[in-house]
């Protein structure tokens, strides 16, 4: 016996890349063997994902899952749009017949006009026709083309009212009939056998892939802590709408991972050819290079204070291998459409600390940074929102931050600082000294001066030219300041700097050369 069950979607774990959801129906059934069908489930379920579990007196025997085509016919009534469209267009064809004959009226009047125009002055002279013939006969034809072009004029306005109508009932009758489709379903058949009447449910499970989540951050950096809420952007194209289901996020993948196995790597011998690259002066010969990157600033800009609102997070518990789910509270409705639904799912508080960075030879002002230390669990790629104690101060993204790795979010202006760098000294050339050789020495100064209210711990870069050949000879002078590294012309320094202080670092370096050579680019 053939039966139909009626089933809605209760339970959805959405993965990365895809879903699995869970249909639950009831009925009550009588003793002996059914084929209890589930009908109307979107045809980008796997089929091979289909899992049946049963409650009641009977026995689950087998499960089939087919695809079907089913067409959607449109609501409206298309009979009598079609009906309303022929009757305009059967009204065109009438006004067009009369201007069509009209038309032909004008130019048959017009070809009689001149053609008596022609021939009355041989009339009158020969005494056939007089003056006030050819006056009576250019009146009549006058008023009778007046009449015509009236006509004629009322005829293509009704025309083109009528066009008009036309073109709005064609445009509604082509949105109706482009609702008429035809999607695939799939169909489940169960096969139970019940010992005795019994109320029976079932719970149909199985994988879909045109569902996801990614995950973006809100970032609210506060003095020592930061505080980071993590919110799952939800999407549905399955064409099933989930209404008031239970929804689970979790971290892991739907897609099958695979474990590589080495293969050999060859390597062959070729000639090779040296380029330099990086920050530095040519000598021998002109070639390209490439400046130091500068460091991005964050966009800054200004958001409205709200008020704060008590919100319910979700539960989280680890699985095998590190899988972090996320037990969303309560009922969740995600329509199936294209854009993403954000859910909340955690939020956790992190020790952070303020960062002072000044690139001395590429930034005008200092910017502040704060380096965050990750919890116990990793946080995923995705777009991040900074926010400084409330106010937005920009957007940025995250890579995958290991568990209790550190990184630096919120590069901003830092207003409570400033810095300058000054050249206090320039040798343009030392002659006699070196024969065949030009030299130039260079004195460096940069200035920063606190107004933070505490102490800060700042890092001061900059850079000295850097030359790879051998005939371009750089030698920095020992700096007032230590620094903590030096490597190809970049000059790093970290220091902490108390409120009001000023520190003044000073150095400088010689750049000596074959006078024949040309350097690229050309010296400061």
């Amino acid at each position: 016996m053939k039966m139909d069950l009626e089933t809605r979607i209760s339970d959805v774990t959405v993965f990365r890349d895809g879903a699995r959801l869970t249909r639950s129906g009831s009925l009550r059934i009588e003793t002996g063997e059914h084929h209890i069908i589930a009908s109307g489930i979107t045809g980008y379920a796997m089929s091979d994902s289909f899992r049946v579990k049963g409650k009641g007196a009977a026995v689950l025997k087998a499960i089939d899952v087919s695809k079907k085509q089913v067409i959607y016919e449109p609501k409206a009534d298309v009979d009598k749009m079609v009906k309303e469209l022929e009757k305009l267009q059967k009204e065109q064809k009438k006004i067009t017949d009369k201007l069509e004959f009209y038309e032909s009226r004008v130019g048959h009047l017009s070809t009689i006009r001149s053609q008596f125009a022609s021939e009355i002055g041989k009339w009158i002279a020969v005494g056939e026709s007089s003056v006030k013939h050819f006056a009576d006969m250019d009146e009549t034809s006058i008023s009778l083309l007046r009449e015509l072009k009236t006509k004629i004029q009322n005829e293509r306005t009704q025309l083109e009212e009528l066009q008009f109508k036309i073109r709005v009932a064609q445009s509604n009758l082509n949105k109706i009939q482009g609702q008429r489709r035809t999607e695939t379903i799939t169909e489940v058949k169960v096969l139970v056998e019940a010992k005795q009447a019994t109320e029976i449910q079932l719970d149909i499970t199985y994988q879909i892939r045109y569902a996801g989540w990614s995950p973006t951050y809100d970032v609210d950096i506060g003095e020592k802590n930061a505080s980071l809420k993590r919110i799952a952007m939800v999407y549905n194209n399955s064409l099933e709408s989930w209404e008031d289901v239970t929804l689970i996020v979790s971290t892991s993948s739907a897609r099958p991972v695979e474990a590589v196995t080495p293969k050999p790597y060859y390597v062959n011998i070729a000639s090779a050819v040296a380029v330099s690259t990086g920050f530095g002066f040519m000598a021998d010969k002109e070639r390209d290079y490439d400046e130091m990157p500068e460091e991005a600033e964050e966009y800054v800009g200004a958001a409205d204070g709200l008020e704060d609102l008590i919100e319910i997070h979700s539960t989280a518990s680890e699985t095998l291998s590190g899988t972090v789910i996320y037990d969303v509270p309560g009922k969740v409705t995600i329509a199936s459409e294209q854009d993403p639904h954000p859910i909340t799912l955690t939020e956790e508080e992190f020790d952070s600390r303020k960062l002072y960075y000044w690139n001395a030879a590429a930034m005008p002002e200092v910017v502040a940074q704060d380096e965050i230390t990750n919890g116990d669990s990793v946080i995923l790629p995705g777009n991040v929102k900074v926010y400084a104690q409330g106010e937005f101060i920009g957007e940025t993204s995250l890579g995958m931050i290991a568990p209790r790795e550190e990184f630096r979010l919120g590069t901003r202006a830092a207003y409570d600082v400033k810095a300058e760098k000054k050249l206090i000294a320039k040798d343009t050339e030392k002659a006699g000294i070196t024969r065949g050789k030009r030299r130039r020495d260079y004195q460096y100064r940069l200035e920063i001066k606190s107004f933070a209210k505490t102490s800060i711990n700042m890092k001061v870069v900059d850079v000295i030219p850097h030359s790879s050949s051998e005939k371009v000879e750089i030698e920095l002078s020992q700096p007032t300041h230590e620094y903590k590294k030096f490597e190809l012309g970049i000059l790093e320094w970290e220091t902490n700097i108390e409120t009001n202080e000023q520190l003044k670092i000073e150095y400088g370096f010689t750049i000596q050369w074959d006078k024949d050579l040309r350097l690229r680019p050309p010296l400061p």
